[in-house]
């Protein structure tokens, strides 16, 4: 398998991930960039659009489906997600009113993209409910629940060729379907998306904060690392991904640090364990074929 972060963050998050013989299966997880952007950061990875079979979608915010209407128009591209999430999203394009993960709507400009999305999801979506199972070319897709303000919302554990990635970047709380997808990743893809006291000190509303620290917004660092630590595994190495950080409530170094200091609190090996964190462009990539021949795979350092 391989994994590319294409953006990771308030301002949009994908993933693409493919597997099989000469990455023959390719699906993105989440949508949450122009189609130019995509393309553009696609293209430097040596992928088209064009090649994409499939976009699972985790839930219906802007951040994570705002592409969505140019790749089912122009690539016909299948959106994969729950019956739910896929009203949403119809909705949302068909109104013209997308909601943001800081819960405030936008208000997208008329275009022929949007006018016709509700055809196209009944055309090219297929319905993926959440807690199910799917086949998707060489790709094993499981759905679980996560808690987060949305109608269905889910992360997706992906199987092929004996490697896992769990894939969990909003949720408010640690959930018994995301410990247990979490236990099998080899690399796990993690909300870490604020620093309590920072964001608690910080320029947001109240409501923007109650929000955020609710069971239904975002996990902070020290959730993220209980979830690790909970689902520690002494029987093998496996690479971390930080995502979805708040630009405003967290740094690199602040989600690092936090992580590693929890690990070490609990005496357990940091040498089975390789953290990164996502920026909010391009970076991060992870190729099962290339694990004990590339160094930087295994770089801990921000």
């Amino acid at each position: 398998m391989r994994v590319i972060s294409l953006g990771s963050g308030s301002s949009g998050n994908a993933l693409l991930v493919e597997a099989g013989p000469n990455g023959r299966t390719k699906l993105l997880v989440d949508a949450g960039f122009t189609a130019r952007i995509l393309h553009e950061r696609l293209r430097s990875a040596g992928i088209s659009l064009s090649q994409i079979q499939g976009v699972l979608i985790t839930h219906e915010h802007a951040d994570h489906i705002l592409g969505i209407p140019t790749l089912m128009k122009d690539y016909a591209i299948p959106v994969i997600a729950d019956s739910r999430t896929l009203a949403a999203i119809g909705q949302s394009f068909t109104s013209g009113i997308l909601h943001t993960e800081f819960g405030t709507p936008i208000s997208l400009k008329p275009e022929p993209d949007i006018d016709a999305v509700d055809d196209l999801l009944n055309e090219t979506s297929t319905h993926l409910v959440v807690g199910s199972r799917r086949v998707i070319g060489d790709i094993e897709v499981v759905s679980f629940a996560v808690s987060h303000d949305a109608v269905a919302p889910c992360g997706y554990l992906l199987s092929a060729g004996g490697c896992r990635v769990c894939i969990a970047i909003d949720s408010g709380e640690i959930t018994s379907s995301m410990l247990e997808a979490m236990k099998y990743a080899d690399l796990l893809v993690l909300e870490s998306n604020h620093d309590r006291e920072r964001l608690l000190r910080g320029p947001y509303p109240y409501a923007l904060k109650q929000r955020i620290l609710s069971p239904r917004g975002h996990l902070s660092n020290d959730q993220a690392a209980e979830a690790v630590l909970r689902t520690w595994r002494t029987d093998s190495v496996r690479w971390l991904w930080l995502s979805h950080l708040s630009r405003t409530n967290n740094t690199p170094r602040l989600a690092m640090d936090s992580m590693r200091r929890r690990i070490q609190e609990t005496r357990a090996n940091l040498a089975q364990i390789h953290i990164s964190v996502l920026p909010p462009d391009i970076g991060g990539i992870w190729d099962s074929t290339k694990l004990w021949h590339v160094p930087s795979l295994w770089d801990m350092q921000v």
